[in-house]
């Protein structure tokens, strides 16, 4: 008898065993419980006790008859929760790695992104009032994070973060940094343009004693500054050319 046929008898007597255990009343839901949980997660934003109530919606607690896929996707349903894998452990424990959403800007007033630019929803987003806005399309999210931390990179040298940007569904940018500047990027040229305006801030503030309220910097070499003075907003032309806005 070759090594392949004893498998397959083997396997063949296994399947035989588990069918005569079941119709035999072996399996039950009173027998093989499964009564330990092990977790491994960071809780910042969720408790293990909500958890414990999410994994409790699935009622069957036998080893063999409990629904794995079904406890993940009730734990995916959680507002925070980005991921999460759920394993049965032989005789009685169940294993469920969790990974949180990490949110890092408040997403059209209403929802969230999390740091790969997926967009969720949570209760009482206005209550993170400390994460920037960002007003664009969903399904833009990814690009337009990723643009929104290479615009703060690219602005160090001006001292200060983006409170809020909004993209348009043709591309053109406006930033609000958090020191109130108002900054118009249009759509196209945009790290140029930002590196214009890092690369000239030192020159934009020795041209006045207020600061800037808003820089536009749709110009191929230049740009628009405008600032409140005695009370009246006031433009001026900065510096090189006003050549045709793009």
């Amino acid at each position: 008898m070759n090594k392949t046929l004893q498998l397959t008898i083997i396997i063949s007597l296994l399947v035989l065993l588990l069918v005569v255990a079941m119709m035999s009343g072996l399996i039950q839901s009173d027998r093989w419980r499964v009564t330990q949980l092990e977790v491994a997660a960071e809780y910042k934003r969720i408790t293990p006790e909500q958890l414990r109530l999410m994994v409790a919606k699935t009622p069957e607690r036998s080893f063999f008859r409990l629904n794995a896929e079904q406890v993940k996707s009730n734990i995916e349903s959680m507002p925070w929760v980005r991921y999460a894998h759920v394993v049965k452990q032989w005789p009685d424990t169940l294993r469920i790695t969790l990974k949180e959403h990490q949110a890092v800007a408040i997403w059209n007033d209403n929802e969230l992104l999390n740091q790969s630019g997926q967009v969720f929803k949570v209760d009482a987003v206005s209550q993170l009032k400390a994460l920037p806005k960002l007003f664009g399309n969903d399904e833009d999210s990814k690009a337009t994070l990723e643009s929104f931390n290479r615009f703060n990179q690219l602005l160090q040298p001006v001292g200060f973060e983006i409170s809020q940007a909004r993209v348009n569904e043709r591309g053109a940018w406006e930033l609000i940094l958090r020191n109130g500047l108002q900054v118009i990027l249009g759509s196209e040229k945009h790290e140029a343009r930002i590196l214009r305006l890092a690369e000239t801030w030192e020159e934009l503030l020795a041209a006045s004693d207020r600061l800037p309220e808003l820089v536009d910097l749709r110009y191929s070499n230049g740009y628009v500054v405008r600032w409140r003075e005695n009370n009246e907003l006031t433009e001026q032309l900065l510096s090189f050319a006003h050549n045709e806005m793009g």
